[in-house]
């Protein structure tokens, strides 16, 4: 290597970054190098960038060479100092003199080369040459000029790069866009003459967009959405104008009624009325959530709705509703499974009503799923070879996608639960299950509502034995008893046997299993002709039935006593009755308060009898009695846990 000239592995990286090697000439370059020809009154000029092993110029003027080795290259020279440098004779400078650029043709004589110091470093020079010598060398103003031009070699360099860079960003997008399973679009919006947009039209769309909507790329280019999507809702376009209008991302979560399909996604301002648009389906996933939310409700239904008509109504619109179908309702099937009798059930607005009695034989060959205990699966009914034949009761009744659940009971098929869809419908196996859970369910609370309905009868065929047993039991006394007690305590005992079958009465009012403490007491003070002068506060308790005997007992003998010797003894005088449950750790304890007011005033017993007694049993038999003997009249608070006495 000459004396000076650049070690060969010194700029290599540098240079690869901008991927210029051996590319075709470009005006730009070739305009730069003719200009500081001009400039500085040379007849040659290069564009010389420094590789491993030689020098290529990108642009040249006035030489024929494209290349030359590295060690010949005096533009290796600027490269390795990193400095303008000058040579008025190339014949008389010892580090040039026998090189053959020189001394060979094209016999140069002056060279002038600048830098062109790039962020990655110096990676050539823009150079002046003239086969004669130059004595001063060039100008200030020669110099200056061109070390501007070199600057502007660089620009184009660093201009080169990136736009690389962002070819290969966009490539790169773009294979992700083509690639990814989210579809995509890239489109403009439309406005009228007010600047109100009322449509779109498609620029792009990826194969994902055509695996979703199941239309081709070449069938939207080009097209509007309104085009692709008659009808499609308004929200749709105005979700695009709000993401372009406020220059912002738009979410959302909405269906297409036209397709009945979900999709989640999020609109993207581009500029100038351009948005792209990314989404996926989300239909599986939103009718999932409203099967789960469906099944809480059906939950709900069940647990609550007293009545088997009214239940079986009800748990149909859920049903209904949760599957986004176009009818559900209930049908009861006869021995034979020949017929079946549907109810009115649920149906969207502009289904014909379904009512009525129906041969499964007029329907196509249904009977044989039917027996055999299986779903009946349809998801066309012109389609299906079962019912293609006999479609035209199906189309009258706007079913095309059907589905029949048997609903067992006593180990048989009593009932189907029905589920159509106006259009034809691919069931899925969630669904399918999901409406299997469903009748398992219903079928469950159908059987404990006929349960309740036959034990209500037994209750109450009991109860009216009971009835007739203290009628007799009363009677029985009133002979035995007649001349062993006074004609006062037989009363008492008369009518303590009545307040036993009066809280009797309220066991078996409205269910078998509580009565409710307002209710009791009030019934209670009614049958004295009391109920006007007591005044009853408190929350609804319900009593179990022991609780509730032991309460109107006792209810019964404070009642008495007031009426003999309290304030109901007076007309003057009143009775406040209040109940709460106070919070206590460890649970809670219900607390009745009694009050009297304005009769005599109250006085403790000589001695206690069996009312005395009765009273001091407390609610629940197990005391918690206090008694207060007070001038303005009897008070008294009775305690009792809250869980007992609603479950004693």
């Amino acid at each position: 290597m000459e004396p000076g000239m650049v070690d060969k592995m010194a700029t290599p990286h540098g240079l690869r970054a901008y991927d210029i090697l051996d590319t075709p000439p470009e005006r730009g370059y070739d305009d730069l190098v003719a200009l500081a020809s001009q400039i500085c009154e040379t007849r040659s000029g290069v564009v010389s960038l420094i590789d491993r092993d030689r020098q290529w110029f990108k642009a040249r003027q006035g030489i024929g060479l494209c290349q030359t080795d590295l060690d010949h290259a005096i533009c290796g020279m600027v490269v390795s100092t990193d400095s303008i440098i000058e040579i008025e004779d190339l014949r008389l400078d010892p580090r040039t003199d026998r090189n053959p650029l020189v001394v060979e043709a094209p016999y140069l004589r002056f060279y002038a080369g600048v830098p062109l110091r790039t962020p990655f470093g110096t990676i050539g020079a823009l150079a002046v040459f003239d086969p004669a010598p130059k004595p001063g060398g060039l100008s200030d103003m020669q110099r200056a000029a061109l070390e501007k031009l070199a600057r502007l070699v660089v620009d184009l360099l660093e201009l080169r790069r990136q736009s690389m860079a962002h070819d290969r960003a966009q490539m790169h997008w773009r294979s992700l866009i083509q690639t990814m399973n989210e579809g995509y679009i890239l489109a403009k919006l439309m406005r009228d003459e007010e600047g109100q947009v009322f449509d779109w039209r498609y620029q792009e769309v990826n194969p994902a967009w055509e695996r979703h909507l199941g239309i081709a790329a070449a069938d939207a280019i080009n097209k509007t959405c309104r085009d692709i999507f008659p009808g499609v809702e308004t929200r749709w376009i105005s979700l695009a104008a709000q993401a372009v209008d406020e220059n912002r991302p738009v979410s959302f979560v909405q269906e297409v009624r036209l397709l009945r399909r979900w999709f989640e996604g999020t609109f993207y301002p581009v500029g100038q009325d351009f948005f792209s648009l990314t989404f996926r389906e989300t239909t599986a996933q939103v009718a999932a959530d409203k099967r789960q939310t469906g099944l809480i409700a059906l939950g709900d239904v069940l647990r609550d709705e007293r009545d088997v008509d009214v239940m079986i109504c009800r748990a149909m619109a859920v049903i209904g509703e949760a599957l986004d179908a176009d009818r559900a309702t209930y049908g009861e099937l006869d021995h034979d499974i020949e017929t079946l009798t549907v109810s009115e059930g649920w149906a969207v607005e502009g289904m014909p009503s379904i009512k009525g009695r129906y041969r499964f034989d007029d329907y196509g060959r249904l009977r044989e799923t039917l027996l055999a205990g299986e779903a009946l699966v349809i998801n066309d009914i012109l389609t299906d070879p079962r019912t293609a034949d006999e479609s035209a009761g199906w189309l009258a009744l706007h079913a095309r996608g059907v589905i029949n659940i048997p609903v067992r009971e006593d180990g048989r098929n009593v009932a189907l639960m029905l589920v159509h869809f106006s259009h034809p419908h691919e069931w899925g196996a969630d669904e399918i299950h999901w409406l299997h859970n469903a009748a398992d369910r219903l079928e469950v609370a159908i059987a404990r509502r006929r349960a309740d309905e036959m034990q209500a009868v037994v209750n109450g065929e009991i109860a009216h034995r009971l009835r007739n047993t203290l009628a007799m039991v009363q009677a029985v006394a009133r002979m035995t008893l007649r001349d062993a007690l006074s004609k006062e305590d037989a009363t008492r005992f008369y009518e303590r046997l009545q307040s036993l079958g009066r809280a009797h009465d309220l066991l078996h009012g409205d269910d078998q299993r509580a009565a409710h403490l307002g209710d009791l007491i009030a019934n209670i003070l009614r049958d004295a002709s009391m109920d006007e002068r007591c005044r009853l506060s408190g929350p609804v308790i319900r009593l179990g039935s022991r609780a509730a005997m032991s309460t109107a007992l006792l209810i019964h003998e404070m009642t008495t006593n007031a009426c003999k010797h309290g304030a109901l003894s007076v007309p003057e005088g009143e009775i406040e009755i209040d109940w709460e449950i106070e919070c206590q750790t460890g649970g809670g304890e219900l607390v009745l308060n009694w009050r009297e007011r304005y009769g005599p005033a109250a006085a403790k017993p000589v001695r206690g009898g069996f009312g005395s007694r009765l009273i001091s049993f407390g609610l629940i038999g197990t005391g918690g009695v206090a008694l207060r003997y007070e001038p303005e009249g009897l008070s008294a608070s009775f305690r009792a846990d809250a869980e007992k006495i609603m479950r004693t």
